[in-house]
């Protein structure tokens, strides 16, 4: 776990999905491999031809100095804008089949006393349903996803909106997640604080890093 900022007081915390509340590298890879796929059906070509072609873009946008540039994002570049994309997630992706309830994560987010929003680069339902699979859905009860903004992160915006329907200020919330630039970068743009996390079991920890700090 790494801090990259904290608030003096903190009140919330706004939650990555994938890679940070559950630790499932088949599921998250299955994720983009199941969208890219799809994306192969519309071009007519093969995964690895429309894969190649993705990394392609990216590294043209990464030399361009565009920064990070999320699956969703990417994918605006080839004709499949943000509505089409939520669309294919609903119907391609159900964390039901992959996850399962997680009673220590559980307890670990409800003894922090904080506000919880999931962020998720996902449709809202997506979350809700990915929440509700890890036994979280009625401890985490603010949702911001893809579908509430049409903005994918890094974008500030899906941050910005999680803080206003907790009803707290940006610089009273804390960002936590496993990519830098995707997940905290942003956040820590809009004043929030910042926790960089490997996975769900550093998320464990949390309780104890907060009870250190009192």
């Amino acid at each position: 776990m790494k801090v990259h900022a904290l608030p003096a007081k903190p009140r919330a915390l706004l939650l990555d999905f994938d890679g940070t509340l559950y630790t499932h590298k088949a599921y998250a890879a299955f994720q983009n491999d199941v969208l890219i796929e799809r994306l192969a059906q519309e071009r007519g070509e093969s995964p690895e031809a429309t894969k190649a072609v993705l990394e392609a873009r990216r590294a043209e946008r990464r030399a361009a100095g565009g920064g990070p540039t999320s699956l969703g994002n990417l994918f605006v570049d080839f004709g499949v804008d943000i509505a089409t994309s939520v669309a294919w997630r609903l119907e391609l992706i159900d964390p039901r089949k992959w996850l399962t309830p997680d009673p220590r994560l559980a307890e670990t987010l409800a003894d922090l006393g904080l506000g919880l929003a999931l962020v998720t680069n996902n449709p809202a339902e997506l979350g809700r349903r990915g929440l509700a699979a890890l036994g979280l859905g009625t401890i985490v009860t603010v949702v911001v996803g893809l579908d509430d903004c049409m903005a994918s992160k890094p974008d500030p915006a899906p941050y910005a909106l999680a803080a206003k329907r907790l009803g707290v200020a940006p610089g009273d919330c804390i960002s936590v997640g496993d990519r830098y630039d995707v997940d905290l970068a942003p956040a820590l743009a809009l004043g929030m604080g910042a926790i960089e996390v490997s996975g769900v079991e550093d998320v464990y920890t949390l309780p104890d890093f907060f009870a250190s700090r009192a």
